[in-house]
């Protein structure tokens, strides 16, 4: 499936430092194959940390094929491979901010399932953010 695959060998034994705040203590989710943590994540989100500068992938974005995307690698709860989503900037942003448009959350669910995944293994704070039937309930501020 172009755009999101299970990444065997990614053991989440690796406990390599967030290379934000060199915090340890877990394998962190990557973004352009680098390790942040979830304090690190937020702080983007919310405007708080100094921007992302990655360099684009020539891949298509996994939601709306813009060619030009960052690699966002996540560990599934309960899951012995990570997975791995090919994203464009606009939508890594939403991704990280929980401010997925319903159309975007749901076609990463099917693909999730697709692969044997659920969105709850993925999105744990999902019932927090967002309802059944995909629409955003508590959004994170517009800070990008």
């Amino acid at each position: 499936m172009e755009g999101m695959r299970l990444v065997e060998g990614k053991g989440q034994s690796a406990e390599v430092p967030c290379v934000r705040c060199q915090a340890k203590g877990c394998p962190w989710d990557q973004i352009a194959s680098k390790p942040i943590c979830p304090d690190c994540q937020e702080a983007l989100a919310l405007g708080e940390a100094p921007a992302l500068s990655e360099r684009a992938e020539p891949r298509r974005c996994l939601i709306c094929q813009h060619l030009g995307t960052v690699r966002y690698l996540t560990y599934p709860l309960r899951s012995a491979a990570a997975v791995e989503l090919d994203l464009c900037s606009w939508h890594l942003q939403a991704l990280l901010s929980r401010r997925l448009e319903r159309h975007a959350l749901l076609q990463i669910t099917r693909q999730l399932q697709s692969l044997g995944l659920s969105a709850k293994q993925v999105f744990l704070l999902h019932d927090a953010f967002y309802d059944e039937a995909g629409h955003a309930l508590q959004p994170v501020p517009d800070t990008f």
